[in-house]
Protein backbone atom coordinates (compact mmCIF):
# COMPACT_ATOMS: atom_id res chain seq x y z
CA UNK A 1 0.00 0.00 0.00
CA UNK A 2 1.14 3.59 -0.49
CA UNK A 3 2.55 5.59 2.36
CA UNK A 4 0.65 8.42 4.08
CA UNK A 5 2.66 11.59 3.70
CA UNK A 6 2.56 14.77 5.73
CA UNK A 7 -0.17 17.07 4.40
CA UNK A 8 -2.36 13.95 4.15
CA UNK A 9 -1.23 12.93 0.65
CA UNK A 10 -1.14 9.25 -0.20
CA UNK A 11 2.06 8.50 -2.10
CA UNK A 12 1.78 5.63 -4.60
CA UNK A 13 4.69 3.78 -6.16
CA UNK A 14 3.04 1.62 -8.83
CA UNK A 15 -0.16 1.10 -10.83
CA UNK A 16 -1.62 -1.38 -8.33
CA UNK A 17 -1.31 1.11 -5.45
CA UNK A 18 -2.73 3.89 -7.65
CA UNK A 19 -5.78 1.82 -8.63
CA UNK A 20 -6.39 0.97 -4.97
CA UNK A 21 -6.19 4.67 -4.01
CA UNK A 22 -8.54 5.65 -6.85
CA UNK A 23 -11.07 2.99 -5.84
CA UNK A 24 -10.94 4.30 -2.25
CA UNK A 25 -11.44 7.86 -3.53
CA UNK A 26 -8.42 9.19 -1.65
CA UNK A 27 -8.63 12.98 -1.65
CA UNK A 28 -4.96 13.57 -2.59
CA UNK A 29 -2.68 11.09 -4.34
CA UNK A 30 1.00 11.86 -4.90
CA UNK A 31 2.70 10.19 -7.85
CA UNK A 32 6.45 10.51 -7.93
CA UNK A 33 9.77 8.84 -8.48
CA UNK A 34 10.10 6.10 -11.07
CA UNK A 35 6.33 5.61 -11.28
CA UNK A 36 5.69 9.20 -12.47
CA UNK A 37 7.21 8.54 -15.91
CA UNK A 38 5.26 5.28 -16.32
CA UNK A 39 2.05 7.03 -15.23
CA UNK A 40 2.43 9.86 -17.76
CA UNK A 41 3.27 7.48 -20.62
CA UNK A 42 0.41 5.03 -19.99
CA UNK A 43 -2.49 7.11 -18.64
CA UNK A 44 -5.14 9.04 -20.53
CA UNK A 45 -4.87 12.25 -18.55
CA UNK A 46 -8.09 14.11 -17.65
CA UNK A 47 -8.94 17.55 -19.00
CA UNK A 48 -7.88 20.51 -16.88
CA UNK A 49 -10.62 22.42 -15.05
CA UNK A 50 -10.47 25.26 -17.62
CA UNK A 51 -10.58 22.85 -20.58
CA UNK A 52 -13.54 21.03 -19.07
CA UNK A 53 -15.44 24.28 -18.37
CA UNK A 54 -14.86 25.56 -21.91
CA UNK A 55 -15.98 22.24 -23.36
CA UNK A 56 -19.16 22.21 -21.26
CA UNK A 57 -19.98 25.84 -22.09
CA UNK A 58 -19.46 25.21 -25.79
CA UNK A 59 -22.03 22.42 -25.72
CA UNK A 60 -24.42 24.27 -23.41
CA UNK A 61 -24.09 21.75 -20.60
CA UNK A 62 -24.84 18.60 -22.61
CA UNK A 63 -21.21 17.74 -23.31
CA UNK A 64 -20.76 15.82 -20.06
CA UNK A 65 -23.39 13.26 -20.96
CA UNK A 66 -22.17 12.67 -24.51
CA UNK A 67 -18.48 12.73 -23.63
CA UNK A 68 -19.01 10.05 -20.96
CA UNK A 69 -20.78 7.77 -23.45
CA UNK A 70 -18.05 8.21 -26.07
CA UNK A 71 -15.29 7.79 -23.46
CA UNK A 72 -16.73 4.47 -22.23
CA UNK A 73 -16.98 3.12 -25.79
CA UNK A 74 -13.40 4.13 -26.58
CA UNK A 75 -12.09 2.80 -23.25
CA UNK A 76 -13.69 -0.64 -23.78
CA UNK A 77 -12.44 -0.93 -27.37
CA UNK A 78 -9.03 0.63 -26.74
CA UNK A 79 -5.66 -0.96 -26.18
CA UNK A 80 -4.13 -1.40 -22.77
CA UNK A 81 -4.37 -3.72 -19.81
CA UNK A 82 -7.56 -4.16 -17.84
CA UNK A 83 -5.86 -2.49 -14.86
CA UNK A 84 -4.81 0.52 -16.97
CA UNK A 85 -8.34 0.92 -18.36
CA UNK A 86 -9.69 1.01 -14.80
CA UNK A 87 -7.12 3.68 -13.89
CA UNK A 88 -8.02 5.73 -16.98
CA UNK A 89 -11.69 5.53 -16.08
CA UNK A 90 -11.33 6.47 -12.41
CA UNK A 91 -8.74 9.21 -12.90
CA UNK A 92 -11.36 11.34 -14.62
CA UNK A 93 -12.69 12.18 -11.14
CA UNK A 94 -9.42 13.92 -10.26
CA UNK A 95 -7.67 17.19 -11.05
CA UNK A 96 -4.05 16.76 -12.02
CA UNK A 97 -1.40 19.20 -10.77
CA UNK A 98 2.25 18.97 -11.74
CA UNK A 99 4.13 19.89 -8.57
CA UNK A 100 7.59 19.70 -10.13
CA UNK A 101 9.50 17.58 -12.66
CA UNK A 102 9.32 14.51 -10.41
CA UNK A 103 5.86 14.69 -8.82
CA UNK A 104 2.21 14.89 -9.84
CA UNK A 105 -0.60 15.48 -7.35
CA UNK A 106 -4.07 14.12 -8.06
CA UNK A 107 -6.88 15.89 -6.17
CA UNK A 108 -10.38 14.46 -6.01
CA UNK A 109 -12.83 16.81 -7.68
CA UNK A 110 -15.40 18.16 -5.27
CA UNK A 111 -18.86 19.29 -6.22
CA UNK A 112 -19.42 22.83 -5.06
CA UNK A 113 -22.93 24.14 -4.66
Amino acid sequence: MGLKEKNDYLKVNNAKELLHALKNKESHILIGGDFKKEFVENTQLPLSENERMGFDLGFQGTAGIWSEIFYQIINVAGKGSKQQKKIDSKIRNYNLNKLNENEILLSLRQLEY
